[in-house]
């Protein structure tokens, strides 16, 4: 039982480190996609605000044309007044002046609405293009800078599970299946030893009959409170 518990203890120390390798590769790689995400965040938005410039844009000159065609017509009217001598044609024409007028204000109040909205939209707009530019430099760089990094972690992390596979195939099937059950619900610790009466991973007082068998060697055992496979150093 020696054997199998240091083989196990072996195999601990090689899925640590194999765990660490992965969780710094993870980190690296995170720093990256942070920092897509910020760009993409950015990027988002600009395309937002741009096609909603777009649409204000088409839509002032819309209402410019229409404005411009309604200030034809008053002329027109006014001008045919001036020829009408008839009180009821007159009046008549007066009327449609007053309401191409009315509608003329209207697009006087819509243009000036849209004029209101653009003015905080161009300011962002320049600063978005901005950060987009700024963030797609920075990714570059750090994709630079890590490149290598990711790659010398990639190769350890690599040789980390040939090791492991060599290890873990000497270790009884049931009984590796059960330490990496333990080794992933107790955050990487699954051997773990027993001292003075005591498990040291959830420091529960084990009882007396178990500590002293731990000291025979001869089978595996566990603790009862933690269920960690359990040693014994003399």
């Amino acid at each position: 039982m020696r054997e199998e518990i240091t083989r196990l203890m072996s195999l601990q120390t090689i899925d640590r480190e194999l765990r660490e390798l992965e969780e710094s590769l993870s980190s690296v790689a995170g720093r990256v996609e942070e920092l897509r995400r910020e760009c993409q965040e950015y990027q988002a938005e600009l395309d937002r605000l741009t096609a909603e410039e777009q649409e204000s844009g088409l839509a002032r000159r819309r209402l410019e044309k229409e404005l411009a065609e309604g200030e034809a017509r008053i002329r027109n009217k006014r001008m045919r007044l001036n020829q009408v001598r008839n009180d009821k044609e007159m009046q008549a024409l007066a009327a449609e002046v007053e309401s191409l007028k009315e509608n003329n204000q209207r697009l006087e109040a819509d243009m000036l609405a849209q004029m209101e909205g653009a003015e905080p939209r161009g300011p962002r707009i320049d600063e978005l293009q901005q950060l987009v530019e700024q963030k797609v430099a920075e990714v570059a760089a750090v994709e630079k800078e890590i490149a290598a990094q990711m790659e010398d972690l990639k190769v350890s992390i690599s040789k980390q599970r040939v090791d492991r596979d060599l290890m873990a195939r000497d270790i009884a099937a049931p009984l590796l299946q059960r330490y990496q059950m333990i080794f992933s619900r107790r955050g990487g610790v699954a051997v773990i030893e027993a001292k003075g009466g005591t498990c040291q991973g959830c420091r529960m007082r084990l009882p007396p009959q178990l500590y002293n068998e731990l000291q025979k060697h001869l089978q595996i055992h566990y603790c009862p409170n933690c269920s960690r496979i359990l040693y014994f150093e003399s």
